[in-house]
């Protein structure tokens, strides 16, 4: 069994979307926004850093706007502040930049405004038992655990034989595995807001059972593993806080409601 801890990668980069600068907000990118007055960056690292299972956090985002957001308190927040890479991908790899290729990172969002330590845990410890020697294990939700407290939040959903599911904004990879999967994880990128797109690429077999709902986990895993050369696991942890994103001005402002009542 590997090691428990994990380094964080938080992805902060990119710029902000048309649809909230349209709404009057002005930030780097949607990671600055301010949620219930806190912005959401500082939601997402401040969970990380109460997490018992994280030891070391990096986040990657433009190094100026981080420290004029948070001054003398980013230190608190990150151990390193990386610049980001010109798209998702790039970003990642340039977080992954010079650790160990053993080392087991959670690879996050950081839209991920109810985000606390004792979801990391949860999902960290689903990751150490179920996917202890993946080179990529994929979060995921149920529908039905997502439900139960959220309903009113949206997602883009799948429904495969055992259930209905979404992603969530929390994957775990080991660092040396990152360049060799690079150019798959931007077709999946590219792809990750429309399943039946998704399982076509993974084959037009697959695609059918997606469009259909039969598709099963382990037939997912198995295609991703000839597709990537590496061992490739699905990361099922029922902790809705890992999955409930803000992906639009509507996502803010439910978000907003929930912790109004919290």
């Amino acid at each position: 069994m590997p090691d428990s801890s994990y380094t964080v990668v938080a992805l902060a980069g990119g710029t902000l979307e048309r649809d909230f600068q349209q709404a009057g907000y002005t930030a780097a990118n949607k990671a600055y926004l301010p949620v219930a007055g806190t912005l959401m960056l500082e939601r997402v690292l401040r969970a990380f850093r109460a997490a018992r299972s994280v030891e070391r956090i990096r986040v990657v985002t433009q190094p100026d706007a981080f420290a004029a957001a948070f001054g003398s308190k980013s230190s608190t927040l990150a151990d390193d502040v990386i610049a980001p890479g010109g798209g998702l991908i790039d970003s990642m790899l340039a977080g992954m930049d010079g650790l160990s290729p053993n080392t087991r990172v959670l690879v996050s969002a950081t839209d991920l405004p109810l985000l606390d330590g004792a979801a990391v845990d949860a999902f960290a410890s689903r990751a150490t038992s179920v996917a202890p020697h993946a080179d990529i294990g994929y979060g995921f939700v149920s529908r039905r655990a997502h439900d139960a407290k959220y309903p009113q939040v949206r997602h883009t959903w799948v429904r495969l034989h055992e259930g209905v599911f979404c992603g969530a904004g929390v994957s775990v990879l080991r660092a040396g595995s990152a360049g060799k999967v690079a150019d798959l994880l931007r077709r999946v990128t590219a792809l990750r807001k429309s399943p039946l797109r998704l399982g076509l690429l993974f084959s037009p077999a697959t695609w059918l059972r997606m469009l259909a709902g039969s598709a099963r986990i382990a037939e997912l895993e198995r295609r991703a593993d000839e597709l990537s050369g590496l061992h490739c696991r699905g990361v099922l942890c029922d902790t809705p806080e890992l999955a409930v994103n803000v992906d639009q001005i509507e996502d803010l402002r439910a978000v907003e409601r929930i912790l109004a009542y919290t």
